[in-house]
């Protein structure tokens, strides 16, 4: 009788245990996906602003105002600086950002003679859309811009190329693999545009976050109602023989730099990595402002002045 109470103590406390467990799994993952999904709401929304309070002209620089038409007739507002070498350069800012956040390319790039074309993304900054979307709908918008830097008498069609930071660097990949027109590609701190992307985990941290990145892609689809583009890591393999520069910094998990280096080693030649361990993302111009303004225009003027 000793035993038989003894036994139905011992497995009601287990019975506990393993339900109060399973609870905490269930409420974990549960909260995870409230959170991702609050995220993924909250990276649809726009992102509208004044782009203030500098200019072009306070660098000095001639420019002028540009819309660009999205073939489904939104409003993309810019600016353009007119090129002295018949080269230029589209940049492409991170996301939630406007042009601003590409004023240190573009005046880096202006100095040494190269036109500039750099607007803010749709549903960012002051240009019109009411979704954003990772980046994916506005890939299309590159063959915009670049339609542009073609019909100006300023500019060689053969000499025209892209950058950009962040998911501005994603977007820029993902275009130049569809158009060849865009002669060098330079993309500083691309992320994943889908799962498949993302370099594999190496811990159980690393593994939580690959899994929240395809849970953040379905979600994100289902509410800006777009399709991913085709794998970066496929589209990096589309860019040669056209020159391509990757710049990583160091983030959490080291995942800047593994996820440069996966797309070096997938990247056809010629072809550049170039890694800045002391800076965070997207701070290579303010860590090293000389030594990036240097490869840059090394960048550039090798893929266009040089046989």
């Amino acid at each position: 009788m000793f035993l038989k109470k003894h036994i139905t103590k011992d497995r009601t406390w287990r019975y506990w245990l393993k339900l109060v467990g399973f609870g905490l799994i269930v409420f974990l993952i549960l909260g995870n996906t409230a959170y991702i999904g609050l995220y993924a709401y909250a990276s649809t929304r726009p992102t509208q602003y004044a782009a203030c309070c500098i200019t072009p002209a306070d660098k000095g620089f001639d420019y002028k105002d540009v819309s660009l038409t999205t073939d489904d007739g939104l409003e993309l507002a810019g600016w353009y600086i007119p090129s002295q070498n018949r080269a230029a350069v589209i940049l492409l800012h991170g996301y939630g950002g406007n042009r601003l956040g590409m004023m240190f390319h573009a005046e880096a790039l202006a100095n040494q003679g190269y036109g500039v074309l750099f607007y803010d993304q749709r549903a960012s900054g002051e240009s019109e859309g009411g979704v954003r979307s990772w980046g994916w709908l506005d890939v299309a918008d590159v063959d915009v811009a670049l339609a542009y830097l073609q019909a100006r008498p300023d500019i060689d069609a053969d000499k025209i190329g892209i950058f950009g930071s962040s998911t501005g660097a994603e977007i820029a990949l993902a275009a130049a693999a569809l158009n060849t027109d865009i002669a060098a590609v330079g993309a500083d701190g691309p992320g994943y545009t889908v799962q498949k992307d993302a370099v594999p985990p190496q811990s159980i941290p690393e593994a939580i976050s690959y899994f929240d990145a395809g849970l953040f892609v379905l979600m994100m689809q289902l509410r800006s109602g777009a399709s991913a583009p085709q794998p970066l890591t496929e589209a990096v393999a589309q860019i040669s023989p056209r020159p391509l520069l990757l710049i990583s910094t160091s983030t959490e998990f080291d995942f800047e730099r593994r996820m440069a280096e996966q797309f070096y080693n997938l990247a056809g030649e010629p072809k550049a990595h170039w890694h800045i361990p002391e800076a965070g993302h997207g701070g290579g111009p303010s860590t090293r402002p000389e030594e990036y303004t240097r490869r840059l225009l090394d960048f550039y003027d090798q893929a266009f002045f040089e046989e």
